[in-house]
Order: structure tokens, then C-alpha cells, then sequence
């Protein structure tokens, strides 16, 4: 073999040697290119979470204190009323035996007030949102829905099932099927809305399903997180809380929501 040769023998593998380590470089770049991109969508997925979690519960406590004044406006008080006017009318009445029976109800009236507004005291005193149950706030709200009339609300969870997650895990479980509810109500025109929990050794599956038409995909994913996109807003939170989501789009939206139990 001549110089000439040898030459162009070094040369070749010295070509070969660079583009291995361009190559090998360029490999590195983008793979640190995509961590920081997943460490940066992690950060956005906690930050919202963290903000979701405020929110909910904040709503939870506007709707424990809208459900007191209700309850004390429409129970104690009515109940308190009652009673006085009762006690008026007595101030007229001649008769001993009529007036021990207007007292006995004044004060059967005035007992049941004073046992509803312990029970709210405790109640409000107590509260505590270690103790909310997405599977029991599913039940109320599908319950409300169906009864509203907007459409037919289908709720379906296991007997006796005992709690799956802890606080915060169980608070976007619910905003999740709030949003996938108020989705479906606002665009798919549908007539029934159908929430069914499945539970194994292993994971919680969330069935979420309407009979409305359907998503357009290509409007939907022009819309970010941030814009309000009710199906990119579920798809954070589940990421928030590590749960797989997936869509389907057949007779109807069938939304699936996966979430390791250990």
C-alpha cells in the first residue's frame, strides 16, 4: 500500500471519527433539548395544579357556606318564626289548656332549631377537606344534573368503595369530571351524560361519556392550557396527578382517565 494510500485511509477514518462524534453530540442535544422540555411542561403542569387545588377549595368552601345559609334561612329560621308568631298569638289565649298546647309546640319548634344549628356548628367548626370524597361529591353533582332536566344523568360506582387517594389526588379526580361535564353541556348537544368508576389492585379508572357530536380535533388543538381549552385543561390535571388520559371520539366524547393506585 502506497503512501498515497495510507493517506486516504487515515483520512477516511478520521472523517468517519467526526461524524460519529457530531453525531453522537447532536444526540445529546436533543435529548437535553427534550428534558428541559418535559422538566419545563412538569413545572407548568405543577404550578396549575397547585392553583386548581386553591380554586377547588375555595369553591368548596363558597358552597359549604352557601349551603349553611341556606339550611339555617330555611330551616331554623322558618322553624324560629313560627314559634314567635305562635308565642304572639298565645299572649291572647284564656284557656290554660289551649295555651300548655301552644307552649309544648313552641317548644318542640324551638328544640328541633337548637339541634339543626348544632349540627351545622359542628359541621362548620369541623369541616375538613381531608374528609372530601370525590366518590360522594360524583353522586351529588349527577344527582343535581339529572334532576335539573338538562339531561340524563348516569352515575355508576362500586358499593362500599373505599377511598382510592388522598386529598389533593381526589380533588382533581372531581375537576376533572366537572370539567368533562360542563364540556359536554356547553358543546356536544347531547341528551345524556354517563360517569362510571372502576377500581382494581391495581388502578382507578374514570369513564367519562356523552352521546353529543363529538369533538372537532383540529379546532381543538389550537388551544392551550391557558386559553381555557376545557380538553387541555383535563389533560394537565391528569398529568398533575401522574393518571393517563385518553379521548375517543365515536358516538360521541368517551373520555378515560387511568390512575396508579400504588
Amino acid at each position: 500500500m502506497g503512501a498515497k494510500e495510507i493517506n486516504v485511509f487515515f483520512l477516511s477514518l478520521a472523517l468517519i471519527a467526526l461524524l460519529l462524534v457530531m453525531a453522537v453530540y447532536l444526540i445529546i442535544i436533543s435529548l437535553r433539548r427534550r428534558q428541559l422540555f418535559f422538566t419545563k411542561e412538569k413545572e407548568n403542569a405543577e404550578l396549575l395544579h397547585h392553583q386548581e387545588i386553591l380554586e377547588a377549595r375555595q369553591d368548596m368552601q363558597q358552597s359549604l357556606m352557601q349551603r349553611l345559609g341556606g339550611e339555617l334561612h330555611d330551616t331554623i329560621g322558618q322553624k324560629l318564626t313560627l314559634a314567635y308568631l305562635q308565642m304572639e298569638n298565645a299572649l291572647y289565649l284564656d284557656d290554660m289548656d289551649t295555651l300548655k298546647k301552644h307552649i309544648a309546640l313552641q317548644n318542640n319548634l324551638i328544640q328541633e332549631s337548637l339541634d339543626e344549628l348544632r349540627s351545622l356548628s359542628k359541621i362548620l367548626v369541623s369541616h375538613d377537606f381531608s374528609d372530601f370524597s370525590f366518590i360522594h361529591f360524583l353522586e351529588k353533582e349527577m344527582r343535581r344534573l339529572d334532576q335539573s332536566g338538562l339531561c340524563k344523568a348516569i352515575f355508576i360506582s362500586p358499593p362500599g368503595m373505599p377511598r382510592p387517594a388522598d386529598e389533593r389526588i381526589e380533588l382533581t379526580m372531581a375537576r376533572i369530571c366537572q370539567e368533562f361535564i360542563q364540556n359536554s353541556l356547553k358543546y356536544s348537544g347531547g341528551t345524556e351524560i354517563k360517569i362510571e368508576i372502576k377500581t382494581s389492585p391495581d388502578q382507578l379508572e374514570i369513564y367519562c361519556c356523552d352521546n353529543g357530536k363529538g369533538i372537532d380535533w383540529d379546532k381543538a388543538n389550537n388551544y392551550g392550557v391557558r386559553s381555557g381549552s376545557g380538553i387541555q385543561m383535563i389533560n394537565a390535571r391528569a398529568l398533575s396527578i401522574g393518571a393517563d388520559c385518553k379521548w375517543r371520539n365515536e358516538t360521541g366524547v368517551q373520555l378515560t382517565i387511568t390512575y396508579p393506585l400504588h
